[in-house]
């Protein structure tokens, strides 16, 4: 009996998870090019919350708000289609292997950048060696080259 009704329940947890229904397509639909963008810049505006909250807090950013501004769409707007997106978890994945690869795109162009800064920092920090300072000069020619070349020298004899 104890092993009828497992069976039995079991039958009915396969059955009851076939009715997954992916929700209706949003009235106000964001297209997919335009949720990766979405999602690119919270995962961007998130990684600069854990960062560094009190510049932000200083500046004055509202990261929500700069979301739903900039892409102007409102949270409802945009829970609707993360639900929408993530009923499907392949179409979901994709989505955000596509952001995956922007961000790490775009973290290889600033590391770039820091290595390019660090260069010319390098370059800009190096002593000039002074050219004058190593050339050996015998000092009968260099008091010689003063004598005739320099007008303000007059001759001292009388």
């Amino acid at each position: 009996m104890r092993n009828l009704s497992l069976l039995i329940l079991v039958f009915l947890s396969l059955f009851a998870c076939q009715n997954v229904e992916r929700p209706e397509k949003p009235d106000a639909f964001i297209e997919e090019e335009k949720m990766i963008d979405i999602l690119y810049d919270i995962s961007v505006i998130k990684s600069l919350k854990t960062y560094n909250i009190n510049e932000m807090r200083m500046l004055d950013i509202k990261p929500e708000s700069y979301i739903y501004d900039k892409y102007d769409i409102d949270s409802i707007q945009l829970a609707e289609n993360i639900s929408y997106y993530a009923v499907d978890f392949n179409e979901y994945a994709e989505l955000w292997e596509k952001v995956r690869a922007r961000l790490a795109a775009k973290q290889e162009e600033v590391e770039a950048e820091i290595a390019k800064g660090d260069s010319i920092q390098r370059v800009k920090s190096k002593p000039i060696p002074d050219s004058l300072k190593n050339r050996k000069i015998p000092q009968s020619e260099m008091t010689k080259g003063l004598q005739m070349n320099d007008s303000l020298v007059e001759s001292v004899s009388g």
